[in-house]
């Protein structure tokens, strides 16, 4: 009888553990990620002029559905937000914290959970404008001009929402790969920066700066594929680029780590590194993993919204965010979404819904 109690009590830690590995802890509880990105409304503007009316209509459409997370872009390329003088970051705009209270206030009051994603690889974009790269590269590569960014801006605004319950995380980088020279597949934008030591610095600055400044924030990393976020041997050579170590390495902050992966898929990555065909346990990672980005209307040919977002409710992750709200580049939008972002909340319910009024 000893040892049937013995063996019962190592399967239920067992998949108490298994249970921890695939779900973000929010407000007390863990949930199941399911929404989609909204990602914005006017690129890089959302903050410096944000349209409250559509911002609602976002809400309200991908609420409706059954969502119940939006992952929204910030600074993006740096354009309008922060503000730059000298060719350091030297604060935000007038109405940059007072847009990012507002926008949190109105996810609370429907329920919804947000992902603050500061920067992405547009930073060396042409979007960007060519003028302003030699700028953003040495936000990226000079520590002084990191902590410039951190003290001025990051630190100002992360005290300014502390404690605030709709803040899901704060992500560093929508695909930062994209910038990075050293990465195969990476380096997709003209101008160009190393991931190694660089990027993977100024994540560490940045994450740890966060933590300090709230030590119950959550902090990610949007990845754009997990060529760079996994061990796992396959036809082709991985390294887990955001590992603690590799990051604690690049920038000597023990804080500066991520509280839980975020990776996106398309299908030019194919079946090789899918989350569409392999379970969570299969890359061997630490960490839950979020699928940040994924079609809305299917990640691949023969996979419906639905069958995506249940495989990833069933199969590991901690969490299913499509691409996106606005339709605008032919992967489909919240209609599309709405079909596996409505199964899991009518099936899961006590895994996906929110309440902020408890």
């Amino acid at each position: 009888m000893r040892s049937i109690k013995i063996s019962a009590f190592i399967l239920l830690f067992c998949i108490s553990n298994l249970l921890a590995q695939n779900r973000i802890r929010h407000n007390d509880k863990e949930i199941f990620l399911s929404g989609m990105n909204l990602a914005w409304i006017d690129f890089g503007q959302d903050l410096t002029g944000f349209n409250k009316s559509e911002f609602i209509r976002a809400l309200n459409e991908i609420s409706a559905a059954g969502g119940n997370c939006i992952r929204w872009w910030l600074h993006v390329n740096g354009l309008h937000s922060p503000v730059f003088t000298g060719g350091k970051v030297s604060g935000l705009g007038n109405a940059e914290i007072k847009n990012l209270k507002l926008a949190l206030d109105l996810a609370r009051e429907r329920n919804i959970a947000l992902i603050l994603c500061l920067w992405s690889f547009d930073m060396l974009q042409p979007n960007a404008m060519s003028e302003n790269h030699d700028r953003n590269k040495q936000l990226l590569e000079s520590v002084e001009h990191t902590q410039a960014y951190i003290d001025n801006a990051l630190i100002p605004m992360v005290k300014a929402v502390k404690g605030h319950p709709a803040i899901l995380c704060w992500e560093i980088f929508n695909e930062a790969e994209g910038m990075a020279a050293d990465i195969e597949w990476g380096g997709w934008t003209p101008a160009r920066t190393k991931f190694e030591p660089h990027i993977q610095r100024f994540i560490n600055m940045t994450a740890g700066a966060i933590h300090r400044a709230d030590s119950n924030a959550l902090v990610s990393n949007g990845c754009w594929a997990f060529k760079v976020m996994t061990e796992v041997k396959t036809s082709r050579k991985n390294r887990n680029l955001y590992s603690d170590e590799r990051l604690i390495q690049a920038g000597k902050d023990s804080l500066g780590t991520l509280d839980f992966y975020m990776v996106h898929y398309y299908d030019w990555a194919k079946e090789e590194y899918s989350p569409f065909h392999h379970p969570a346990s299969y890359w061997e990672l630490d960490k839950p993993i979020v699928v940040g980005e994924f079609s809305a209307k299917g990640p691949y040919k023969g996979i419906d919204p639905k069958s995506a977002y249940e495989f990833l409710y069933h199969n590991g992750y901690a969490g299913a965010l499509s691409w996106t709200w606005t339709g605008h580049d032919g992967h489909g939008n919240v209609n599309d979404a709405a079909h596996g972002l409505r199964f899991l909340m009518d099936n899961y319910p006590e895994d996906i819904s929110i309440d902020y009024k408890k």
